[in-house]
């Protein structure tokens, strides 16, 4: 326990560091932007007045341990707008990856049924298929259907616990998490299907459903789960593209904005947030995968 908090501070110490850092470096000249508004020169380096790595870095964990970050370029305390995106962007992060996760992981198995092994090849070309193609394609694709044409769900914008907002998004970002977790779950229990372990079940006299559903399920789960909380961590970190498409009031959103703006507050909060997310749901998925090998290890 002491050793993972010891790693935890240590990796917090750098991301932060990384995270002024880039956010200094982004903010440095913000001189151009103003070009045609008519402030003036030196009004403009007087706003954008470099105090020094050294002093931003302590200023940021102050703001960590005080829980004020300080404002956003619009005038909204930086913490209060981190928070009010995560929801938008955890709704959607979870509809995309529970929804990729459950059709990839049924139909990986179900292909190895002996009447629907089709399912494999069919699917298999689908998902290459969907990994070739840029997701902002797939984006105005579903945008173009499903709005323009048959009009059945809205374009974007976000309402609180209204899932139809977040279908095309998470169609979308869910596409690419069913590819992935489809080409991986195939390849391990095919893998599995084939090993002494499934013959020793076949000669016990277990069905075919409960040897792919129950014994080769458990078997791959450890390697699915931890790309399954990948993917979970780039999405709460915030997917750039997909919801400037459809203009989600998301954590990708506000990262662009930052980035466009120079907004340096904001950014170096963002960054730090998508660091700390991606991090500890590594760690978690890596705990939890030694935690599922051991009841493998004793099942068998």
């Amino acid at each position: 326990m002491l050793e993972e908090a010891k790693r935890f501070l240590i990796f917090a110490v750098f991301l932060s560091a990384i995270a002024v850092f880039f956010s200094q470096l982004r903010s440095l000249n913000k001189e151009f932007l103003e070009a045609d508004s008519g402030i003036q020169v030196q009004d403009s380096q007087e706003k954008s007045t470099n105090t020094g790595f050294a002093k931003e870095y302590l200023k940021f964990w102050k703001g960590m341990i005080s829980f004020d970050l300080g404002e956003t370029e619009s005038g909204d305390p930086v913490l209060s707008h981190i928070l009010s995106r995560f929801w938008p962007t955890l709704h959607l992060a979870g509809f995309a990856v529970i929804t990729g996760t459950f059709f990839s992981v049924f139909l990986a198995l179900v292909s190895f049924l002996p009447r629907l092994r089709f399912i494999g090849e069919v699917f298999g070309f689908i998902s290459q298929l969907i990994l070739s193609t840029p997701v902002f394609v797939v984006s105005v694709f579903l945008l173009v259907f499903f709005f323009l044409i048959l009009g059945w769900l809205p374009p974007g914008g976000y309402e609180p616990g209204n899932t139809s907002y977040v279908i095309l998004p998470g169609i979308a970002l869910g596409s690419r998490i069913f590819a992935r977790l489809f080409i991986f779950a195939h390849q391990l229990a095919g893998t599995e299907k084939q090993s002494a372990y499934t013959n020793v079940l076949k000669a016990r006299g277990y069905s075919e459903n409960r040897i792919l559903f129950r014994h080769i399920l458990l078997k791959v789960s450890p390697v699915l789960l931890i790309l399954i909380l990948l993917d979970l961590s780039s999405l709460l970190s915030g997917a750039i593209v997909v919801e400037e498409i459809f203009f989600f009031p998301g954590i990708g959103k506000s990262m662009y904005h930052a980035i466009r703006t120079m907004d340096s507050a904001l950014l170096s909060a963002l960054l730090f947030y998508s660091g700390m997310v991606f991090y500890i749901l590594t760690r978690f998925s890596e705990k939890v995968r030694d935690r599922l090998l051991g009841w493998e290890a004793g099942a068998a």
